[in-house]
């Protein structure tokens, strides 16, 4: 049949030029004018408005950005966690578009030189944070990461954020945020917690904050205000606290001042219930696609 000769009246040529153009419509782009900024899709605040991007790293570069970063050196600072040694950049890669943390056993016993004396251990891990590059009081925090994937004991890890300056004294007097801290006895676990004096660990505690898969890209945050904080896991909120601090301090106190962000991967303790052990799965790699903050 010749196509050209079929006669096609007015209503049926409408028809057909409309069946022409809307698979042309279905396969155009969306539309490019989400309001955005260095962040990405602006997001609204929970009393209103939206959120402006104060910090971004997406790690695309071919090495940690030091305008934005530190790595932790016990050696110099004397900061440790549980067994493990932190030892400037030797755990901490960035490839291929992501931060890499790595918690390790080293073969062979080390000293572990700190300003507080020396601790022999076999363990090291990977810890960088913000601080002298960027701090903050209140906004929105972020990043997408995800866990090992072992159920063994041993392994413990957190993003986090601490004070600027002991504002109202030694921890905990001045703060600790703890946005998504992860033990590998617990792996469904990703608690977020406050640390300051008058805490209570029930319920300054986000115990319904639950992953089924870690060791799967998953986005932490933590909405600081000078009432609450509320924090969420994937765009959903699973524990919202405000606080109410010992005397003499009074809210917001004493989380009202800058904190920096930090993230690290290592071992627990000798002795408890996440105490490294020879089961537990090393090397161990917290894989972080991005860290980003908002004010």
């Amino acid at each position: 049949m010749d196509v050209a000769m079929i006669r096609i009246p007015p209503r049926g040529r409408r028809l057909l030029a409309a069946a022409l153009v809307l698979p042309a419509l279905a396969l155009s782009p969306a539309s490019p004018d989400v309001p955005s900024d260095d962040c990405g899709p602006l997001l609204e605040k929970p009393g209103g408005g939206t959120w402006a991007c104060s910090f971004v790293d997406e790690f695309d570069e071919a090495r940690l950005d030091p305008d934005k970063w530190i790595t932790q050196d016990t050696a110099r600072t004397g900061f440790r966690t549980g067994l493990t040694c932190y030892r400037g950049a030797s755990n901490v890669e960035v490839r291929s578009g992501t931060l890499l943390l790595e918690a390790r056993h080293e073969g062979a016993m080390l000293n572990c030189d700190n300003p507080y004396g020396v601790f022999r251990t076999p363990y090291t891990g990977g810890l960088v944070g913000t601080r002298g590059h960027f701090s903050q009081a209140y906004g929105r925090f972020e990043v997408r990461a995800k866990w090992p994937s072992s159920r063994a004991p041993g392994l413990h890890g957190a993003f986090w954020m601490f004070p600027l300056s002991p504002t109202y004294g030694r921890w905990p007097a001045s703060g600790e945020i703890d946005i998504a801290e992860w033990w590998s006895n617990q792996p469904s676990l990703v608690l977020p917690s406050l640390h300051f004096h008058g805490r209570n660990p029930r319920t300054d505690t986000g115990w319904d904050c639950r992953v089924a898969d870690v060791s799967t890209f998953h986005v932490y945050a933590v909405e600081w205000l000078p009432t609450e904080m509320r924090f969420l896991i994937d765009g959903e909120t699973c524990f919202v606290r405000s606080w109410t601090p010992a005397p003499p301090l009074v809210a917001p106190q004493p989380f009202d001042h800058p904190f920096s962000m930090i993230l690290n991967l290592g071992v627990g303790t000798a002795r408890g219930i996440n105490a490294v052990t020879a089961a537990t799965a090393l090397p161990s790699t917290l894989t972080v696609d991005y860290a980003k903050a908002w004010r």
